[in-house]
């Protein structure tokens, strides 16, 4: 996934460097709190002298959705990427996908070196989105305009997937306390991948930012104890739960390098 994902930064750089006269569209599928914002925004970071805008439909009416679009449109040399994010809101209107294929044809039609992201979360796969975008208005002639390449999912974590961002967020949460984890309790690590409410990359970064927070001070590990807030009883249950494992995991870290 994470390779798939780097294709598609590649192909969104290829694009700004030699934008032509071709369709510069891409649309992602992704669960709601799976990174895809994210995603798109450390693309922009890491193009360096590019325009970033982010719209979301969802949160967003006609006449400030058609400024926004005219704007980008008027920075005319610029490289840009511009993000719309929730893109398959506003199921029954239809302005959002009339006032956006006007600007998509121009762009092409122009070479203009902008590279357009469209993000939404409806339905379990790709294919289900697409279906609900292409029963609203104008939404067949929105996906006829993106190249079947640039149309892609970013999956569910699965549970090394889960691993990696909870460590990676633990680490990070310290770090913005103005501390540095060492290690992590290899209990805390069976509850964070076991805990079946950390479904999502922003569920798992919320969860370790409060875990960061009841670090004491000068503590450099994340315990098993640090998941909870006092007196939570999932804390006694857990522990009670998987007693059999407590022996080869309770006391036992997980050293943490860069």
């Amino acid at each position: 996934m994470r390779n798939h994902l780097r294709d598609v930064r590649n192909s969104i750089a290829g694009t700004l460097e030699q934008p032509g006269r071709k369709r510069n569209t891409y649309l992602i599928h992704a669960a709601p709190g799976s990174g895809k914002t994210y995603f798109v925004e450390e693309v922009a970071a890491s193009l360096g002298d590019v325009r970033y805008r982010e719209i979301n439909l969802a949160n967003t009416d006609e006449f400030p959705f058609k400024e926004a679009l005219t704007d980008e449109m008027a920075h005319e040399g610029a490289r840009r990427l511009l993000f719309i994010d929730e893109c398959d809101a506003k199921q029954d209107q239809q302005w959002p996908y009339e006032l956006i294929l006007p600007m998509l044809d121009a762009a092409a039609r122009q070479g203009l070196p902008i590279a357009f992201v469209l993000a939404g979360s409806h339905g379990t796969t790709i294919e289900g989105m697409k279906e609900h975008i292409q029963g609203r208005p104008k939404g067949a002639d929105l996906l006829s305009r993106i190249p079947a390449p640039n149309i892609c999912t970013i999956a569910p974590l699965n549970i090394g997937d889960r691993l990696l961002v909870a460590l990676a967020h633990l680490r990070a949460a310290t770090r913005e306390t103005g501390r540095e984890v060492a290690a992590v309790e290899k209990m805390a690590l069976l509850y964070l991948l076991l805990d079946t409410r950390l479904t999502s990359a922003r569920q798992i970064r919320e969860f370790c930012v409060r875990a960061a927070e009841r670090l004491g001070p000068g503590e450099d590990r994340v315990k098993y104890d640090h998941m909870f807030g006092p007196g939570d009883p999932e804390n006694k249950a857990f522990w009670t739960h998987w007693e059999a494992y407590r022996s080869a995991l309770a006391d036992c870290f997980l050293t943490l390098q860069d």
